[in-house]
């Protein structure tokens, strides 16, 4: 039950961060620490769950294609071998095999056939694996892969004796992965427009503790995410929406913390109690 109220605790300040302005006026009760887990919770419900979700139900897909295309299309006592990163079998023709939605196609060393436009789907070359789907195009090396030579009752009964557990390390690699390259830009992006947000109040005059400016930018920027990860996932790149929102939130923060109150005393321009009866005399609280 704890879990389920911090959750609900975690939504409640995104959609506040997201949507109330009167929140950034009340940021010197957050600490950075606060901020950057915050930016890891968005990474990880926003971007990674979602990776890896897509990840599984296109690498189940694969894998089914790829059986029942042995199955019904290669010839018994295929061999397929690799040697010294390079991939060939004894196919007379590319096998072609899938669906509309997702198609395989095992190349062999006499010709080649490739994805029309718009298809989704594997291409096995001599060199390497090319994946596509609606959102991105990935290529896989053989260049490092281990040598082997397999007859296709061989591949038949490995992939249906590994499949399970390559899937789960996968998942947990690219989870990693994805993760950490998300989190890691994000923390860049926001360290950078909180320099900019604590430059411009310096100029104007309103000095805050660089701190407060990190933090004031970490949560700003949770609109601004989630905008983004819902126009990748509908395939749209119009992450220059995302960053117009950004930068106007940010503006906002500067230009109220300039002109409802004047400059604070002390280091940093931290009176707060004066800060909080502005905020109760204009209805902030």
């Amino acid at each position: 039950m704890r879990f389920f109220a911090w959750l609900r605790h975690w939504i409640n300040t995104a959609v506040a961060a997201a949507t109330r302005t009167d929140f950034y006026r009340r940021l010197d009760e957050r600490k950075p620490g606060e901020a950057v887990a915050h930016l890891a919770l968005l990474s990880v419900f926003l971007w990674t769950l979602p990776f890896v979700i897509v990840f599984f139900v296109d690498a189940s897909r694969a894998t089914k294609s790829l059986m029942e295309g042995l199955r019904v299309h290669v010839p018994a006592g295929t061999i397929f071998e690799m040697k010294k990163g390079a991939f060939s079998n004894t196919l007379s023709e590319p096998l072609v095999f899938g669906d509309k939605e997702f198609k395989v196609i095992v190349n062999n060393a006499s010709s080649t056939l490739a994805l029309q436009e718009g298809e989704s789907g594997l291409i096995v070359s001599a060199s390497g694996v090319l994946q596509r789907d609606p959102l991105r195009e990935q290529k896989m090396s053989f260049a490092s892969a281990p040598d082997f030579r397999w007859t296709r009752e061989n591949m038949l009964e490995s992939i249906a004796r590994w499949t399970p557990l390559a899937l789960f390390l996968g998942a947990i690699l690219m989870s990693i992965a994805v993760f950490g390259a998300i989190w890691i830009g994000f923390l860049l992006s926001v360290a950078l427009h909180g320099f900019v947000l604590w430059l411009a109040l310096k100029i104007g005059k309103r000095t805050w503790p660089w701190k407060r400016a990190l933090v004031a930018s970490a949560y700003a920027a949770t609109g601004p995410i989630a905008l983004n990860a819902l126009l990748s996932a509908a395939g749209l790149n119009l992450s220059v929406i995302s960053n117009i929102w950004y930068w106007l939130i940010l503006i906002w923060i500067a230009y109220d913390a300039i002109t409802r109150s004047a400059p604070a005393p002390g280091k940093g321009g931290g009176d707060a109690q004066a800060e909080k009866a502005v905020d109760r005399s204009s209805g902030g609280q």
